[in-house]
């Protein structure tokens, strides 16, 4: 590779992507003299179809993203880990390779990226899910060889942790919710001495898996009828029972104390580089697997949110697929909650005809076109809104609101024309639940277990 095409490629797609270190020049051989014809065939050439490396195949999201890349004529492969992912079958995926867990031997997850890019020619490697932080970490070794959409390791961890995500949003002055981080018993006691509504979760977690709520208070007045009792002291819930809960916790396992917030929460997902929003959808959160987990959307115009997202991004010039959950109040303030800084699942906003890959691919430099989903525009995850969204329903409106979501929502999974996928999520269902029997975890734990990052350092 010679510098000056190096800067070039450089120039173009920015930080979060490069074409790997300095040390990187002095690679001899057959796969030096590939990556550099591929990367000069790339300069210039933007429109054409890419050959392109998806991972996270067990999510609907990457699904739905990958059948809309094929749909747009790019050829899409597929690396995944768990044996029986949603898209082993689908028509959109040219080719499905096996790979090593990415959190069981990361080094051998890395190789096996690299041999398949290799051998496919692979253009663009875009992971999905979680092992987004174990890619970031190959970065170098990969972006030898191709182009990798995704950020800095150290920036994804940044986002990724539920404590310094809200350090850095408050350090661009946005408003947040009061929020402590917990590395010790001490730490719970003091937060639990605070009056008010709070929220304890793990500062690394997913699907909301083992947040729990704890409503604290100070007696003010003395109780009526009762003149000679003394105001109560603060009401503390039994700390046995909390710190059970959290038995794990220490400074490598850290949690948080955040202040809970009324208001409606909304979701959204964004595409971004160098700071700049090319694809963008907000969505309520109306029904959930879980605590956690949305299985129905629909696109909604919110401009708050559009003008928050676009701020964060700017300032922390990222590059990538970037989720985040908020809460809005009567007031109409924005607070966030927390940040994925990888795809979830907005893209089933998302159309063929609204041509997601232009936002990944050909961006224009300066351009302003912000690619967004149709409002109104509902998708759901039919068989988690038969089962866990009927169960959720408490009242005749979240009836009609779930029947009005289901009846006019189109299914993440099924379609005519691939319909293999919708049968293979039964199988990934019952690997989920063998795991999760295995692991004496949850279902939904059970389904991120091998490929689930929890800011581990670098061995």
């Amino acid at each position: 590779m010679n510098t000056n095409s190096r800067s070039r490629i450089r120039e173009e797609e920015g930080q979060g992507w490069q074409r790997g270190q300095e040390g990187a020049e002095r690679q001899e051989g057959q796969e030096r003299h590939e990556s550099q014809e591929r990367q000069e065939s790339q300069e210039g050439q933007e429109g054409r179809h890419q050959r392109i490396l998806l991972t996270g195949g067990r999510a609907p999201a990457t699904l739905d993203l990958a059948r809309q890349l094929a749909a747009a004529g790019h050829k899409v492969y597929m690396a995944e880990s768990c044996p029986v992912h949603l898209c082993y079958h689908s028509r959109a995926i040219v080719r499905n390779y096996s790979v090593p867990k990415p959190n069981e031997d990361p080094d051998g997850y890395i190789s096996a990226l690299q041999e398949i890019i290799l051998q496919e020619k692979i253009d663009w490697l875009i992971p999905t899910c979680e092992e987004i932080f174990f890619v970031a970490r190959g970065l170098d070794r990969l972006s030898q060889h191709c182009l990798v959409f995704t950020d800095s390791l150290d920036k994804l961890r940044r986002l990724h942790s539920k404590w310094e995500f809200i350090v850095q949003a408050r350090e661009f002055d946005l408003f947040v919710p009061a929020t402590s981080l917990l590395t010790s018993q001490e730490d719970v006691k003091a937060a639990l001495a605070v009056p008010g509504k709070w929220v304890f979760k793990p500062v690394y977690s997913r699907f909301a898996a083992k947040v729990f709520m704890v409503q604290t208070r100070v007696a003010s007045t003395v109780a009526k009828g009762e003149k000679n009792k003394e105001p109560d002291e603060t009401e503390i819930p039994d700390e046995t029972e909390i710190l059970e809960k959290m038995k794990h916790l220490s400074p490598q396992q850290p949690w948080v104390a955040q202040q809970f917030i009324e208001g409606t929460v909304y979701c959204s997902y964004s595409i971004a580089k160098q700071g700049k929003l090319t694809a963008h959808a907000v969505y309520p959160v109306r029904f959930t697997a879980g605590p956690g987990a949305c299985i129905s959307f629909e696109a909604v115009h919110h401009p708050d949110i559009d003008r928050w997202v676009q701020h964060f991004v700017s300032l922390g010039q990222f590059t990538g697929q970037i989720s985040f959950d908020f809460i809005v109040t009567d007031a109409g303030h924005v607070y966030p909650i927390e940040c994925n800084p990888r795809a979830t699942s907005g893209i089933h906003l998302f159309r063929v005809e609204d041509q997601l890959d232009q936002a990944l691919f050909h961006h224009e430099e300066g351009s302003e076109q912000i690619i967004t989903p149709r409002p109104g525009h509902k998708a759901i995850i039919s068989l988690a809104m038969l089962s866990y969204g009927l169960l959720s329903i408490r009242s005749w409106f979240k009836f009609k609101e779930w029947l009005r979501l289901f009846m006019g929502g189109k299914d993440v999974v099924f379609r005519f024309r691939d319909p293999q996928p919708f049968f293979q999520q039964f199988r990934l269902l019952w690997w989920n639940v063998k795991v999760s029997r295995q692991q004496h975890i949850s279902i939904l734990e059970a389904s991120t277990n091998d490929i689930e990052w929890n800011g581990e350092e670098e061995k």
